[in-house]
């Protein structure tokens, strides 16, 4: 007869964790009051004040494997509307609060890449379940943000 496992909460808690942030980002734009909280499916910015968004507030507080989409955008004289992007992504679980540095160093190389009379906003876009996304994904999810306002 097959013995049980023994009951591991760190587990439970983890699993819990990655399930509440299936579809949610954490997002930034200059034209943003600091960073939110996205759900991607729904292509909404999920209200902190929430319930849903006190539970994924809750998730967030746990290590995570990140996928961070770091952008600086410019717009030429012409009008024309680029962006200048980078990926940074951890093999690991890491809490949020020790990423921050590594991707403020990417983003000061990205700012320096784009010319000051172009730059019109600077933006990430993090995810917690190591999700990586293509160009144009992140361009609407950007836009979603508000970053061309």
């Amino acid at each position: 007869m097959k013995k049980r496992k023994a009951y591991n909460k760190m587990k439970q808690l983890t699993r819990v964790a990655d399930h509440l942030l299936k579809n949610v980002l954490i997002g930034y734009t200059d034209s943003l009051k600091g960073c939110v909280v996205f759900n991607i499916k729904q292509g909404r910015i999920i209200p902190p004040e929430s319930r849903e968004g006190k539970q994924v507030i809750a998730a967030l507080g746990r290590p995570h494997t990140w996928s961070c989409y770091c952008a600086a955008f410019g717009r030429t004289q012409l009008g024309e509307q680029y962006m200048k992007s980078s990926v940074v992504v951890t093999e690991t679980r890491y809490f949020q609060e020790d990423l921050a540095p590594v991707f403020e160093e990417e983003h000061a190389q990205l700012i320096k890449a784009v010319p000051d009379h172009h730059r019109c906003a600077i933006g990430w876009i993090a995810s917690p379940q190591g999700v990586e996304f293509t160009e144009k994904e992140a361009e609407s999810i950007f836009s979603a943000l508000g970053v061309w306002e």
